[in-house]
């Protein structure tokens, strides 16, 4: 069933459709870049392309990237884009939550036992902690200190079944945030006639500071010289002096 699209609002948002699709911390499709899996049916909300093969994207309060062929545009705004929900960690020890999906990395923060301030964004595969477990790590926020990073499910609970987003529109399909080549070439043409019209009054003063020397030297091997004969006290013209 199509929902009918809200006009108020004029964001991009894309459908996930498919299984096994990432939201990436950089436009590079590697295991490295990857955050976590977005849920299917949700959506993320595009903001700009990002080369030939990424949008830059937001879900929820987190920002990165999605593969273009990975999520469909659609002319709506869904009531519930985002499949966020919240989880419990219930090792006695308290959790950690990591930077990576692996106990070695960086520890965000500590995370005390039956707490419940973590929202859940997605799953991702890393270390298996505990052998013949699980390699699953949920990637969330951990509101008392509004860190991200990733906690191990195999402590975690009260996560609760993310139901399917029925939730559908026209889909878009012309390329977004395709670049206005008319707008380049009206660039380069301005920046033409702006040096031009810089460099004009630099040759005209240019100009006039050398025409007086120019001048100067002209008369100066045109004018004819006056030689003195003898001792008399008149000089006589030499006609020599002209070739």
């Amino acid at each position: 069933m199509t929902t009918q699209a809200q006009t108020e609002d004029s964001s991009i948002y894309a459908k996930i459709e498919y299984n096994n699709v990432y939201f990436f911390s950089l436009p590079e499709n590697n295991d490295d870049s990857k955050l976590f899996m977005l849920p299917k049916s949700y959506f993320v909300k595009l903001l700009a392309g990002e080369g030939e093969n990424f949008y830059y994207a937001q879900y929820d309060d987190i920002f990165g990237y999605v593969l273009k062929t990975s999520v469909t545009a659609m002319k709506g705004i869904p009531k519930s884009p985002y499949a966020t929900t919240s989880f419990r960690v219930f090792s006695l020890e308290g959790i950690g939550l990591y930077k990576k999906p692996y106990i070695n990395s960086e520890k965000m923060a500590d995370i005390p036992y039956l707490s419940e301030q973590l929202t859940y964004y997605g799953t991702l595969q890393g270390q298996e902690v505990i052998p013949e477990k699980s390699n699953q790590w949920y990637y969330a926020k951990y509101s008392s200190s509004s860190k991200h990073g990733y906690v191990y499910s195999v402590f975690c609970d009260k996560l609760p079944l993310i139901a399917e987003n029925t939730e559908t529109f026209e889909i878009i399909s012309q390329p977004l945030f395709v670049k206005d080549n008319s707008e380049e070439s009206l660039s380069a043409v301005s920046m033409t006639f702006i040096i031009i019209g810089v460099s004009l009054p630099c040759l005209i003063v240019l100009y006039l500071l050398i025409k007086p020397t120019m001048l100067s030297q002209k008369i100066t091997k045109a004018s004819p010289k006056l030689k003195a004969k003898g001792n008399r006290d008149y000089f006589e013209f030499d006609e020599s002096d002209l070739n």
